[in-house]
């Protein structure tokens, strides 16, 4: 590889140019030569002079740089064009508009061809570098072109300036001998005295010249410093308008995680300049910086504030979940809030709770109280038996709430059920978030998270967490539990231990229904309702048992559940016995279809009387969600409301059989005019304003009562209650033997007043002559009316209660025997034909009723034959003649049964009826 000279690199071309031109050995010749006019070559000096000029005018230019801006800042005022003309520009737009620094301007600067650091190759490298050959050998010749024509430039300027040149160089040498001549002596300080007198005039000119722009210069060097903070610290100046578009947006986590950024920033920065004034040494922050950096915070501060205060009442919002709250109460945390959010989240929700339920039960005690003053009736028996007998026909078909459109009544339970339920429902829905939140934050789960750490354990946790507010914790759960089961003991009345009792003016007690009854309000839905509002209570209860509240907090509850059952129960006896007291009025006088012999009523009553059994059993034992009876008898009932529910149970049960017996003897009123019309037709034959017929009906419905309802109900009841009620039943038979007997004895003594009077008639006042009339020819006629007479209580009593037709004509034949045995007692004598004429009669009653004849008529029957046969005087007859009467009669007898069979018929069993 050959060796390169010095003088033939670009950067020593010149230099050597000029020595040759001047014939110089170094560019810095100590001894003046003088050359021959001509020896040199003249466009080679010019153009040498042209050079060496333009580059003392840039190195100017480069020093007045340097004192404007301590970088090399070449680029700034170099020309930027492409010496090849290919470009307009050597730099791209950016580079050109873009405020530049020193490092950049040192690279960009070897592009210049102007500058000293120019570099060809990298010039071609990064300028060029896309450019095709062809344009590269162009751009080559348009160069060379240029520099011919500034090369005759050069030498016309040098030929046209050549005589100036001449002078100054003249001028120069004469100014060098006339100082060598005078010496440079001390006086004038070497000749500079003038020269520094020069120089002060400059530089106090300099000073009012460059002052201005020395002092603009240092305002750039603060807004440049002022710019590379704004830079450096760009996030924490845009700080409060990215809080509030996060706010604005409801993103919170995004304006706390930023708070939390800008938190770090400013105390680092706090740190900085404490650590400087601490090491006296310089900080880049400036004073003015620091008091923009406090003003800034001041301001994320009072940012902070109102969204801590959207946050507090984001925990005062009831209706946002239990997780939602959680992240607001670390927010608020990680906002450095000086109140515990947790506990203010605890206590709004307290407040609100509190103040929600006493809202709850106002406005449904508002709901009731207008309904009730709309309901304009009074109480009454008859319209509180009309609503009974209504819900005793829904017990079967579960629809009590059908008639809530046209039932005042039954819209106001539904109301009071309502109550119950809203304020249930409610306790329900917010009484474990409030004791699970109570429990994390006493467990500490809020503690703010510094504090966490610092507490390793569940115990320290526990030690960072008020103990009062522990407390509190614990009594703000009991008083929302006393809220509820003071609200239910207020409405219900269940403080008061029993129901009050009002003395009446003849002496008598009346109890006084609780004030939350509705008007007329029946047993039935008394005994529904209740059971549903203890049901609520129950299950209310028993969930709230489930979250394990701490302390005596739950007391409340178990205490309000003994008042109402044992209010409730109360209630529901009551209500029995008052329905009881007038169920006889539901009594419409036609026959069960199912149970000819009884009327409807008995059917009634059951259903009736087991409903409020059952529904006190219910209450009682809290088996409120199993409709199983056998299931539900399993369970224990306390004494106390066995006996209470016992009592009830054979009050109601004695009233209701002293109403049957008021029935019988009063005339019918109808519960109902508009059903009459209806009711008139089911009844058939019936005649309800026959006392007969009443009294029948009743004696009919006392025996299936003695029979299977009594015995159904009690044996029901014992195996619910597990009581032994053996003697009640006794009782209870005995009581309505008693009232069988009173009603059916009243009947057969009217009966028999009947029949006496026509025995009577027919043998003692008809005028009959028992001892001279002739013998028989025929019965007597008051013996066919006595018959007739039977004949229509048979048919009456047949008509309506066929089991009592046996009963009743055997009654009847009794009396009816003994009147006769009475009447003929006070015959003195008969005669032949009175003796016949009585036997004949007896005989012929005797065998048409001969399946009514009962050992008591029977030996009644006898009686009269031996008392008719004792009043017989003997010596009328001879043995032969009588016998003969004898089966005359006989005859006579069988020919008037005969005669009489179709009248008689219904005294005959039904075989001999098929016979006939």
């Amino acid at each position: 590889m050959a060796t390169i000279s010095r003088s033939e690199l670009p950067e020593y071309a010149e230099d050597a140019a000029l020595m040759r031109f001047y014939q110089l050995d170094t560019l810095e010749p100590e001894i003046w030569e003088e050359y021959p006019a001509g020896s040199l070559d003249e466009p080679v000096v010019a153009e040498i002079t042209l050079r060496h000029l333009s580059q003392r005018y840039d190195a100017q230019l480069q020093d007045g740089a340097k004192d404007a801006n301590s970088s090399n800042n070449d680029l700034q005022i170099s020309d930027d064009a492409d010496p090849l003309g290919i470009r307009n520009t050597i730099f791209d737009d950016n580079f050109r508009n873009s405020t530049v620094n020193a490092m950049q301007l040192r690279e960009k600067s070897s592009l210049v061809i102007t500058s000293k650091s120019f570099q060809p190759r990298l010039f071609l490298q990064q300028v060029h570098k896309d450019t095709p050959y062809n344009e590269l050998i162009a751009g080559e010749e348009r160069l060379r072109l240029s520099i011919d024509q500034r090369a005759e430039a050069l030498k016309h300027l040098v030929h046209s300036n050549f005589d100036r040149f001449v002078s100054a160089k003249e001028t120069v040498d004469h100014v060098y001998d006339e100082m060598k001549s005078k010496q440079l002596n001390p006086a004038e300080e070497y000749g500079t005295r003038h020269l520094e007198k020069v120089l002060d005039e400059a530089n106090t000119r300099a000073d009012l010249i460059y002052g201005p722009i020395i002092e603009r210069r240092q305002k750039v060097d603060k807004v440049r410093s002022t710019i590379s903070v704004l830079q450096r610290y760009k996030f924490f100046f845009n700080l409060p308008s990215s809080l509030l578009e996060s706010i604005k947006q409801h993103k919170y986590e995004t304006a706390i995680r930023d708070y939390r950024k800008g938190k770090y920033l400013y105390h680092d920065l706090q740190k900085e300049d404490d650590k400087v004034d601490g090491s006296e040494e310089e900080s880049n922050i400036s004073e003015l910086h620091r008091k923009v950096f406090d003003k800034v915070w001041t301001e994320v501060n009072k940012i902070v504030v109102e969204l801590r205060s959207v946050l507090l009442k984001m925990l005062e919002d009831p209706w946002r979940s239990m997780e939602e709250q959680e992240k607001t109460i670390n927010f608020l945390f990680d906002l450095d809030t000086t109140e515990d959010p947790a506990w203010f989240y605890l206590d709004s929700q307290y407040r609100w709770i509190m103040g929600l339920l006493k809202e709850t039960c106002e406005n449904a005690v508002k709901k009731i109280d207008v309904l009730r003053t709309t309901n304009d009736t009074a109480e009454s028996d008859c319209q509180r038996s009309l609503a009974l007998k209504k819900a005793i026909g829904q017990i079967q078909t579960k629809s009590f709430d059908s008639s809530a459109d046209r039932d005042p009544s039954v819209r106001a339970w539904r109301l009071i059920s309502e109550l119950v339920k809203s304020l249930s429902t409610l306790l329900l829905r917010c009484l474990p978030d409030f004791w699970r939140l109570s429990k994390a934050f006493i467990e500490g789960k809020f503690a703010h998270k510094a504090s966490a750490k610092s507490n390793g354990t569940s115990r320290k946790r526990r030690q960072g967490v008020d103990m009062g507010k522990v407390e509190q914790c614990q009594s703000m759960s009991r008083n929302i539990v006393d809220l509820y089961a003071s609200l239910i003991s207020d409405y219900f009345s269940l403080n008061e231990p029993s129901l009050p009792v009002q003395q009446n003016a003849d002496g008598t007690e009346t109890v006084i229904m609780p004030g939350f009854l509705p008007v007329n309000a029946s047993s039935i839905h008394v005994s529904e309702y209740l059971t549903r509002i203890i049901s609520d209570l129950a299950h209310c209860v028993n969930d709230i048992s489930a979250i394990h509240l701490a302390g005596e907090a739950f007391s409340g509850l178990t205490g309000l559940m003994e008042k109402a059952r044992w209010k409730f129960v109360e209630v529901i006896c009551k209500c029995w016995e008052r329905d009881a007291k007038s169920f006889y009025l539901l009594e419409e006088w036609i026959l069960d279809p199912e149970l000819p012999q009884c009327t409807g009523l008995l059917k009634r009553y059951y259903d009736y009387h087991k409903f409020c059994a059952r529904s006190a059993f219910r209450i009682a034992t809290l088996a409120v969600t199993n409709d199983d009876m056998v299931a539900q008898s399993r369970q224990e009932v306390k004494p106390e409301y066995v006996e209470k529910i016992r009592a009830s149970f054979l009050e109601s049960t004695y009233t209701f059989l002293d109403g049957l017996v008021r029935l019988a003897f009063s005339d019918y009123v109808p519960l109902n005019e508009k059903e009459e019309v209806q009711l008139a037709k089911k009844r058939d034959k019936i005649d309800v304003h026959s006392m007969d017929m009443r009294i029948l009906l009743t004696v009919g419905n006392l025996a299936h009562m003695r029979s299977t309802v009594i015995p159904k109900l009690v044996g029901l009841f014992q195996m619910a209650y597990k009581c032994n009620m053996d003697e009640d039943l006794k009782t209870l038979i005995d009581v309505v033997d008693q009232l069988d007997k009173i009603l059916f004895n009243d009947y057969i003594k009217r009966k028999s007043g009947l029949l006496r009077d026509i025995i009577r008639q027919g043998i003692l006042l008809s005028g009959v002559d028992w001892y001279s009339i002739p013998k028989p020819t025929e019965v007597h006629p008051y013996v066919y009316e006595a018959l007739m007479t039977l004949v229509m209580v048979h048919s009456q009593v047949s008509s309506v209660t066929k089991h009592l037709v046996h009963r009743a004509v055997s009654a009847l034949l009794e009396n009816m025997a003994n009147d006769c045995l009475e009447s003929f007692r006070q015959v003195e004598r008969f005669g032949m034909g009175g003796m016949l004429q009585a036997t004949l009669e007896i005989e012929f009653m005797h065998q048409t009723l001969q399946q009514y004849v009962t050992p008591a008529a029977s030996e009644t029957l006898q009686l009269i034959y031996q008392s008719i046969e004792q009043s017989y005087d003997a010596q009328q007859q001879n043995a032969g003649e009588l016998q003969a009467e004898l089966n005359h009669v006989k005859d006579l007898l069988v020919f008037s049964r005969k005669s009489t069979v179709v009248q008689f018929l219904c005294f005959k069993q039904n075989r001999e009826r098929r016979k006939v």
